[in-house]
This record gives C-alpha cells, sequence and structure tokens, in this order.
C-alpha cells in the first residue's frame, strides 16, 4: 500500500510539474515550475488589461465586441503573448478610430443640440437629434439598456456610441445640413 500510494504521489508531481506547452516527458525543478507560473500571472495579467481597454473601446464606438476571457484558461506562456498582442492590436484599432471619428461627430453634435435636447417638429431627442426610427434602427440595444427612454435620457457616451454606428455603416448622411456645415459632406 505504501508502494502504491509513493508510486501515485510520484506520478502526480511528474504530471503537475510538466510544462504546459504540449512537450512530454520534461520535468522541471520546483524553481522553474515557480519561475512558469509567474510568468504566467504576469502575462494573463497583461492580456486582461488589453482585453479590457479593447472592449471599452470597442463599447465607445457601439461596436459588440465580446472575445470572452481567453486568458484565464491558458497556462501556455506563447499563447498568453499572442493574446495580449492581438487584444492590444485591437485596443490601438479602435482608438485610431475613436481620434479620427469623434472629432467630427461633436462637430455634428455642436450644431444639432444639447444631449437632453427634445424638437417636437420630428420629434427628435438627443444631441444627435435622433427620431424614432432612428434610435429602433441604430441604437436598439441602447433603448433596451434604457427601458425604452428616448435619447435625450441616454448618456453623452451612448448616443456618441450609436452617432459613431451610424457613421461607420453610412457615413454622415443622416446629418446633412450639421454634416455640410461642419465640412464633412
Amino acid at each position: 500500500m505504501l508502494i502504491a500510494a509513493s508510486l501515485l504521489a510520484a506520478t502526480t508531481y511528474t504530471a503537475a510539474t510538466q510544462v504546459a506547452d504540449g512537450s512530454t516527458g520534461t520535468t522541471l525543478t520546483a524553481a522553474q515550475l515557480a519561475a512558469h507560473r509567474a510568468a504566467v500571472r504576469d502575462w494573463r495579467g497583461i492580456a486582461h488589461r488589453r482585453r479590457v481597454t479593447a472592449v471599452s473601446r470597442a463599447q465607445r464606438l457601439g461596436i459588440h465586441y465580446h472575445p470572452g476571457a481567453l486568458e484565464r484558461r491558458t497556462v501556455r506562456l506563447a499563447r498568453l503573448q499572442h493574446l495580449a498582442h492581438r487584444f492590444h492590436r485591437r485596443a490601438r484599432q479602435y482608438r485610431a478610430v475613436i481620434r479620427r471619428r469623434f472629432p467630427k461627430l461633436l462637430c455634428i453634435h455642436h450644431y444639432e443640440g444639447s444631449w437632453s435636447a427634445y424638437n417636437p417638429a420630428g420629434p427628435y431627442y438627443g444631441g444627435f437629434q435622433m427620431d424614432a426610427g432612428f434610435m429602433q434602427r441604430w441604437g436598439a440595444d441602447k433603448l433596451r439598456k434604457y427601458g425604452g427612454r428616448d435619447a435625450r435620457y441616454w448618456s453623452a457616451r451612448d448616443q456618441l456610441a450609436v452617432a459613431s454606428r451610424v457613421v461607420a455603416h453610412i457615413g454622415f448622411g443622416s446629418w446633412p445640413n450639421t454634416a455640410a456645415m461642419c465640412g464633412l459632406l
């Protein structure tokens, strides 16, 4: 019985100390294993922060980007480094779009009205003067988020996200007069 327990313990220790990159038969010392675990922990943190940044910037643009917590499911350093790089690249792309698009949208907002504006002529709501059909087509997720309340009750960030989504798909034509005043048409 003692021999079986010691064989089981030795097998478990060897299996636990194998490198998680798919190699077999390689055992690590306790120091190497501790260094590997520390590196995995560090790269998981880096990948997590970069993923959160990419998701946050995507939300600002009105993009639904939810890659999931992929970094939690792996212990392979190469895979974690790849994920961190991929999330960082995606976040940089979104930042570039934000820097190009948001000044133009803020110019349109400047001529359209305040974030809580209401114009009974349409009726039009919010900082981009959205009508009901526009909000349903481009901001259905925001309507659900705010319980069906119109754009004047949405945050400025959410109104910008919906306007950004519109610009990405159909351009600035939804605001022909103000886009012309801003030199966008």
